[in-house]
């Protein structure tokens, strides 16, 4: 049987009730932030749905439904996600799926499509899609998975109804982190605190000396003060550590220094074992810089995290530039 995550617990007897009364809606709106857990609560639902064990509000593990689920070879279960990071889901995906959701049930019940990071369909595929979300097929149930909902096209979002998995922060997830980590080199609530509330993510930060990158970005940054600053160099070394998660661990030293510069020592801090290296570091800026800073980096964020495949590397140096330059605009140009 597939678990879910101990902080879904609400949202789950939600569908499970939903479910029991016939009510489901044709399509779902799983939303969350990275690393929340949408992917296994899709799939743990999708496993239910496709149990024959009505009764249950969990699968049961045991029946052919589950048996095909478990073996990864059920022939009413169909996921969908882009081919590779940071690549879209193109038309031709969303027509597979158009013809597949048009099938006859192999069992007679229930077919199940999950599409995860729903915000990547290009418009072609977000249009192919929004026939099948008007003419919803009989007893087919499309679970849309979405970092980002408000990327998705607003004629999708209303055909769907939504369900949100916020951050968590609760000892529930504290728990949880201490139970799969017990020997983390950092304590739950700091991990909590830099995962932003998503507990699996916590987890990614003690891989690949996530870290202990925060201290290295933190100390090119103070390199940027010195005269002939390889930004070049630089922005090769973030790009080793990957774009996505060097614009996220900005954002939230950025976001931490703003708090130092309007609460000081009453802030509540992101990355509080770094306090007095960002305070450091904040004293070098004031605040309308910072905040230019962490607008230009959220839209970079967002750049590098959607379908267009740019360049990760001018993006880290148009970054850099900007933190080089205050002067810079949010376009990157000076």
């Amino acid at each position: 049987m597939l678990a879910i995550y101990p902080w879904q617990q609400a949202e789950w007897r939600r569908l499970s009730r939903m479910r029991r009364e016939q009510r489901l809606p044709h399509a779902l709106l799983l939303s969350g932030p990275a690393g929340i857990g949408l992917r296994q609560f899709a799939l743990a639902f999708a496993m239910r749905l496709l149990c024959r064990a009505d009764e249950a509000d969990r699968a049961c593990g045991q029946c052919q439904g589950c048996r095909l689920f478990l073996a990864d070879n059920q022939p009413d279960l169909r996921l969908i996600e882009p081919e590779q990071a940071g690549k879209a889901i193109r038309i031709a995906d969303i027509r597979a799926l158009i013809e597949y959701a048009a099938l006859k049930s192999f069992a007679g019940r229930h077919k199940v499509v999950i599409i995860e990071l729903a915000e990547a369909m290009n418009r072609a595929a977000a249009n192919a899609l929004l026939k099948t979300l008007e003419e919803p097929p009989p007893q087919c149930l499309l679970l849309l998975l979405s970092q980002r909902p408000a990327a998705l096209p607003v004629t999708i979002r209303s055909r769907c109804q939504r369900l949100d998995f916020p951050p968590v922060f609760d000892q529930a997830a504290l728990d949880w982190i201490r139970q799969q980590a017990p020997d983390a080199e950092a304590p739950a609530d700091l991990l909590l605190d830099l995962a932003r509330g998503a507990p699996p993510r916590a987890l990614a930060l003690l891989e690949d000396g996530q870290l202990s990158q925060r201290g290295q970005l933190l100390r090119d940054l103070r390199q940027l003060e010195q005269r002939g600053a390889d930004i070049a160099r630089i922005a090769a070394g973030w790009q080793d550590y990957g774009c996505e998660r060097v614009l996220t661990t900005l954002l939230g030293l950025l976001e931490d220094m703003a708090r130092l510069k309007l609460l000081q020592h009453k802030a509540r801090l992101i990355n509080a074992d770094l306090k007095e290296d960002l305070q450091a570091l904040a004293k070098t800026l004031d605040l309308r810089t910072l905040l230019q800073n962490y607008d230009l980096v959220q839209m970079k964020y967002q750049e590098a995290s959607g379908p267009l495949n740019l360049n990760p590397l001018s993006i880290l140096e148009t970054v850099l530039l900007a933190w080089l330059n205050p002067r810079t605009t949010l376009k990157g140009e000076t």
